[in-house]
């Protein structure tokens, strides 16, 4: 059966933390719950450099997916020294709010003389263990999961020289990645840059994307792509790790818990909820409002809150384990979701937005009403969306949660569609065409 041996190429594996560990971990197990002889080829940790680790998800790779991992060599080490302070950029580069000189001459220098990342160099190692993983396991299928995008340069070497079918998956933007304008690229550098990005989806088997507006976005990228061979994987939740008991929504006596999770830089402009929030803790004494933040909060968001004195609500945990993180969310009185104010704002799904689902509670959704997120939300009945000039009506509904007023169903259905079980079965239906 074509595609029943499968190589999957990620940079992103246990011990690495992060949603983009997540996506691979849980679809690796489930396309052999399916019955796909499943191989995964990633990057030594002693190596690797990460934005984060989580050590608790090296229980959850399943013994039937076989790893295999390599050494490589990057200059973070040479950054993490310098400018980092001990740190590589996070996503985003939200550890970098106010960044100085030499943080711009390194964004520069890793957006002009590293095309299409800083990655890249793990090329040299992966690839020749790949092509020996082909041979040894008669692997016919491989999948590359990007980012890094260079891993996808990887799966076209392979086709050429192996004639394997080869999926690329785009789990985030490339091109269109919410920071790309913060790494400076010549004309030369991004015209470079995008000509990769269309080769790469124009020789791709098939493409796998996270959201409908992205696909649509890449389709668009050149006249020579087949739209047929592009579909959606989302990234989903792990069904086995929420169950779905009714959430009733009651009064709130003592204090609403807003849980946020992940990443949020300067450019999400979050100032609307902090607004109302004030203007609620002047108006009302008998609330008080807790701000969980569980990941990276931008140094100047942070101060946002000191400015609306509202410092002494804020809770940050900084990085959690994915465990830990799923604990705040079923504590969470409320779920907040924000999307980066961005040209392509209308696109971006945040893979936080299925476990926010499936832990039934209601998600307040910042964003443009238009956002793919907003559809979400309102197809599953799990919240509501403002705009950030909407603050009396985010006002109204924090209150109207504060009250005991708000009427809360989410459509348990619907939520379902998202769970990776279902997610995977239609891959795998894919796969086996």
């Amino acid at each position: 059966m074509q595609g029943n041996r499968i190589l999957i190429i990620t940079y992103y594996w246990p011990p690495s933390g992060g949603p983009a560990v997540q996506r691979w971990l849980s679809y690796s197990r489930l396309l052999a719950d399916a019955g796909f002889e499943v191989y995964v080829l990633s990057v030594d940790e002693k190596y690797a450099q990460f934005p984060g680790t989580d050590d608790s998800l090296n229980a959850k790779v399943d013994k039937r997916v076989k790893v295999f991992k390599t050494r490589t060599k990057e200059l973070f080490w040479l950054y993490k020294k310098t400018v980092g302070r001990g740190n590589v950029p996070s996503a985003a580069f939200a550890n970098e709010s106010n960044p100085g000189p030499m943080k711009r001459i390194a964004r520069f220098v890793r957006g002009n003389f590293f095309i299409p990342d800083a990655r890249k160099s793990w090329n040299n190692y992966a690839l020749p263990k790949a092509l020996e993983l082909i041979d040894t396991y008669k692997i016919d299928t491989v999948v590359t999961a990007g980012p890094p995008h260079s891993s996808h340069l990887m799966g076209m070497k392979l086709k050429l020289k192996k004639g394997i079918r080869w999926v690329a998956d785009f789990h985030d933007a490339w091109t269109d990645i919410i920071f790309y304008k913060q790494l400076y690229h010549t004309k030369i550098a991004a015209g470079i840059d995008a000509r990769l990005e269309r080769r790469v989806l124009e020789q791709a088997d098939m493409v796998l994307t996270v959201g409908e507006q992205y696909k649509q976005r890449l389709c668009a990228k050149s006249d020579g792509i087949d739209p047929d061979k592009f579909h959606i994987l989302r990234m989903g939740y792990d069904d086995e790790s929420f169950d779905f008991a009714l959430v009733d929504i009651q009064k709130i006596d003592k204090q609403i818990n807003i849980v946020y999770t992940g990443t949020i830089s300067d450019n999400y402009n979050p100032e609307v909820l902090l607004d109302a929030v004030s203007e609620i803790r002047q108006e009302r004494s008998d609330l008080s409002f807790k701000f969980t933040f569980a990941g990276i909060l931008s140094e100047n968001i942070e101060a946002y809150f000191q400015t609306k004195g509202l410092n002494d609500w804020l809770d940050k945990r900084g990085y959690v384990s994915h465990s830990e993180s799923l604990t705040l969310l079923k504590k969470a009185d409320i779920l907040l979701l924000v999307n980066p104010q961005v040209e392509q704002e209308d696109m971006v799904i945040p893979g936080k937005i299925y476990e926010y689902l499936a832990a039934q509670k209601p998600t307040l959704n910042i964003c443009s009403p238009t956002a793919e997120t907003a559809a979400i939300i309102e197809q599953c009945g799990c919240g509501v969306t403002f705009g950030r000039n909407q603050k009396e009506e985010l006002k109204r509904w924090l209150l109207n949660i504060a009250d005991g007023k708000l009427v809360f169903n989410p459509d348990k259905e619907e939520i379902r569609k998202f769970g990776k079980q279902q997610q995977a079965a239609s891959l795998a239906n894919r796969l086996r065409k």
